[in-house]
């Protein structure tokens, strides 16, 4: 709550000088104005870059504009990929706007951002944008997940590959806590509606047939998801997790296991065992397939070994969660 007071008291004392400095021009041309001159520009929170497939928020400053017209346009020419109307009748300051950028290489590359003000009021602002691709993302939703059936809430999945060779965008994982009953879920391309979704044809097998079944699973736990949306196949391996290494107290032979913390919406396992000075990993279901390495703020598959430098007791939590892999590790 502090910040956002922050920031729009920065928004307020920015528009506050964009009138001085208004007044002041004018005071020494000598031409006499009102506060009935229309005032618009781009606040500093309009991004200069963006991801296609994403949304872009637009803030606006303003003074006795009661209309705007937005649009978007090459910057090296050409016709508008974007516009809308912004009404605003009540003359407010601070104004925002969203775009939902389609994820279309035809928004790649560089863009202004322009302004109007309608109804002929001299003001017109442009801002530079520049559209990247960035990896797609893919969405689960559904009773048997936090996110529930409204598709503005879904979990959103990451792109994998299966090595270096593999340069497709159109797998995507996650590793998510799932009940077997509340009705299953299904897989969304968007968390704008449910065009798109895909759905249960068979077991392994998805479908993007309307009104197709939801997909299910045969008992609670936490759960990779994989999904293939090319090849329409989907892939759910419930697993549990443990920590290994010549740190831990099974060493590299044996897995020592962690516990699970919570339920749906829930991403955290937990340990609290004694370790020796040396290296560790986290692995799932006591095998090398899923594993997990590197440093504790970004663990990734087939990571590094974690190094411990003192022997001692040690809190461990690893969170998996669709924001990152990471842990904390705890000497008490």
């Amino acid at each position: 709550m502090r910040e956002m007071t922050r920031i729009y008291k920065n928004r307020q004392q920015y528009l506050l000088m964009m009138l001085i400095a208004i007044f002041s021009f004018s005071a020494c041309k000598k031409v006499e104005h009102g506060l009935d001159e229309a005032i618009l520009s781009f606040d500093n929170s309009t991004p200069s870059t963006a991801l296609i497939g994403s949304k872009v928020k637009v803030g606006l400053l303003a003074n006795n504009v009661s209309s705007i017209q937005l649009s978007l346009v090459p910057a090296a020419g050409g016709e508008s990929v974007y516009s809308a109307t912004i009404e605003n009748p009540g003359n407010n300051y601070i104004l925002e706007h969203e775009i939902e950028v389609p994820a279309d290489e035809a928004w790649i590359g560089d863009f202004l951002l322009r302004a109007t003000a309608a109804g002929g009021q001299a003001a017109e602002k442009t801002r530079a944008i520049t559209f990247t691709e960035g990896d797609p993302v893919f969405y689960l939703v559904g009773g048997s997940t936090s996110a529930g059936w409204e598709p503005s809430a879904g979990i959103p999945m990451k792109v994998y590959t299966t090595g270096d060779d593999d340069t497709s965008k159109d797998k995507f994982e996650i590793f998510v806590y799932l009940v077997a009953g509340d009705g299953g879920f299904k897989f969304l391309p968007t968390t704008a509606g449910w065009d798109g979704a895909l759905g249960l044809a068979s077991p392994g097998v998805l479908t993007a047939v309307d009104g197709a079944d939801n997909v299910t699973v045969e008992e609670d736990g936490f759960y990779r998801l994989r999904v293939d949306r090319e090849a329409l196949t989907y892939e759910a391996v419930k697993t549990t997790w443990g920590i290994i290494g010549d740190a831990t107290p099974g060493g590299w032979d044996n897995d020592t296991d962690m516990t699970f913390e919570g339920g749906k919406g829930s991403y955290t396992w937990t340990i609290t065992t004694n370790l020796t000075a040396g290296e560790l990993k986290f692995r799932a279901n006591d095998a090398w397939e899923i594993n997990l390495g590197g440093t504790e703020s970004n663990l990734t598959q087939d990571g590094g070994n974690l190094p411990i430098a003192d022997a001692g007791n040690y809190t461990i939590t690893l969170t998996v969660s669709p924001q990152g892999y990471t842990t904390r590790i705890s000497k008490n």
